[in-house]
Order: C-alpha cells, then structure tokens, then sequence
C-alpha cells in the first residue's frame, strides 16, 4: 500500500481559516440586517388595520365583523401545514407561535375581483402585531388566498364606480336644479300676468272714477245753470214791481 502525505504550510491554514470566519461574519450581518429591515406592521388601533389592508388593496368594512381569540397548536396537523405555507409565502411563520393566543380580526372585502359577497379578510395580530392572516371567501367553491391584492385593477373599478355614481348624482342634482327653475320661472310669469290684470282692473277702476267725476261735474253745472236763471227771473220779476205801484201813485194824483 502506498500513502502518500502532503504538508501543509501553518500560512495556508491561517488565510483559509480567516476566509472562513469572513464567510460567518457575513452570514451572520445578513442575518441581523434581514431581521432588523424585515417590515412589521402594528395591528393595536382600527386605524393601523384599515390603513395595513388600504396598503394591501382593499376596500373593506369600516369596523371588524367579527374578533376572536384562538391558541396556535404545538403540533401542527395536515390543515395547519398547509395554511402555514401561504404564511410563509407572506414573509410569516405561524410556527414561532406555537402554543400563544391569537387574536382574529375579519372583515368585509367589497372590491375583490369579479366577487363582491362573502368575501372577507382575516388579520392575525399576537402582542400589537402582524403575524399572518388571508383573504378567503365562505362560499362552498370558496377560495383563500394572501392578504395582498393580485388585481390592482380593482381599486380602480371601484373608484371609477365611484366617480360614475358621482356623475349621477350631479346629473340629478342639475336636473332638480334645472325644475326649481323652471318652476321659479313659471311662478313669476304668473305672477306678472297677475301684476298686468291688477293693474288692468285699476285702470278700469280708474276710469269709471274719472268717467262719475266728469257726470258729477256736469250735473254741478247744470244745477248752477238753473240756479242762475231762476234768480235771473226773480231780479226781473222784482224790477216791474216797482212799476205798477208808479203807475198806481200817478193815479192817485190825477184823483186829487
């Protein structure tokens, strides 16, 4: 049998030891680096949960429809495992908690894509935090999937459903506005053609006024024309009085 031996130089085992060490130092920072950046997103107030699943995409419920508290098993079932790969698939990992409370928030999803019943979203938060959580629907050919929105589309439908009922409703508005007017108008047509018959039956009023003022003042004429004439013929009747009772002295005289 034939051994053979090689010698190693101590500076060659110190340059491969230092290289190793290198190696671990970099592990070990990209390590720390990765868990120091990882985001995590707080989950102690309604409004971090709405703004999380605004983040995600979703528009869903003003308020949780439902919040219960469940214990992750230490043993992890078939079910469990395969749940468990979505979370992980998101960045978790449901196998840190093994055996702590959870609490589960649920709420309405009404902007998922080509359904918009029965779809809800399940935040699992553990002391304050995001620990996983899904977007399923209860339905008997239901689906689940990650909490982040596939379609980013659907936002938008929703939006542009938004700005055409926005549309309506203006279009409503002008239309009523547009009545008012028109009735406002109509009313004051009315009320001019009333104005113009008031002032009409004035006018007649008027008028007939001026037309008995004109008759009373001929009536006042005609008395003043019969007044006169009567003291005309008393004056005259009064002038030949005196005549006769000449005409009766002389008479007297020529006797005597």
């Amino acid at each position: 049998m034939i051994v053979k031996t090689f010698k190693v130089r101590k500076k060659g085992l110190v340059i491969c030891g230092g290289i190793l060490i290198a190696l671990l130092v970099i592990l070990i920072v990209c390590g720390i680096v990765h868990k120091a950046t990882a985001k995590t997103y707080p989950m102690k107030t309604e409004r971090e949960r709405q703004a999380f699943m605004s983040e995600m995409g979703w528009e869903v419920s003003e308020e949780y429809t439902s919040c219960k508290v469940v214990s992750i098993p230490e043993e992890f079932n078939e079910t469990y495992e395969s749940y468990n790969e979505l979370q992980k698939e998101q960045g978790f990992n449901l196998k840190k908690y093994k055996g702590e409370m959870v609490e589960i928030y649920t709420y309405a999803v009404y902007n998922y894509p080509g359904n918009s019943e029965n779809v809800v979203i399940n935040l699992m938060v553990f002391d304050g935090s995001l620990i996983g959580g899904d977007v399923s629907c209860n339905e008997l050919d239901g689906f689940m999937q990650g909490l982040k929105n596939s379609d980013p589309d659907s936002k938008a439908s929703l939006d542009e459903k938004d700005s055409e009922e926005e549309i309506v409703e203006e279009e409503s508005e002008d239309s009523e506005s547009s009545a008012a007017k028109s009735k406002k108008d109509k009313e004051k047509a009315d009320n001019s053609s009333s104005d113009v018959d008031s002032k009409s039956d004035k006018k007649q009023v008027k008028n007939a006024f001026d037309s008995s003022s004109a008759e009373s003042d001929m009536n006042d004429e005609e008395t003043e024309t019969e007044t006169a004439n009567v003291t005309d013929n008393n004056a005259e009747e009064s002038s030949t009085e005196p005549s006769s009772e000449n005409t009766s002295a002389e008479s007297s005289s020529q006797q005597w």
